[in-house]
């Protein structure tokens, strides 16, 4: 699939949005089908810069949540809180699920 760098930004900036990969096939008014296929693919520049702009909406989430706690305010300290547990808890289970795997490669 070939689409212009604004284009793919447009990826990025409505996946920070959190818009469906069918919206944003219908956004900039692509085929479904060949735009999805794209997606599906980790590879891909379209599934990148769809990961990428969810990336970017979340830290800078996170980062004005963190600024907040910081400067005193109590939901976004818990909010922090639990969002930092959350992720030791995400680093854990793929320590177990995916850690000697990458131990075996890496041999």
């Amino acid at each position: 699939m070939s689409l212009t760098e604004e284009e793919y930004e447009a990826i990025e900036d409505l996946a920070a949005c959190n818009y469906s990969p069918v919206r944003i096939a219908k956004y900039l008014d692509v085929d479904k089908a060949v735009f999805l296929s794209s997606w599906y693919n980790k590879e891909s520049e379209v599934r990148l810069r769809y990961d990428k702009g969810q990336l970017q909406a979340e830290f800078i989430i996170a980062q004005k949540r963190l600024e907040n706690a910081k400067n005193g305010n109590l939901t976004a300290d818990q909010q922090h809180t639990k969002e930092v547990e959350r992720r030791k808890t995400e680093d854990i289970k793929h320590q177990l699920l995916f850690g000697g795997f990458l131990n075996k490669m890496t041999d």
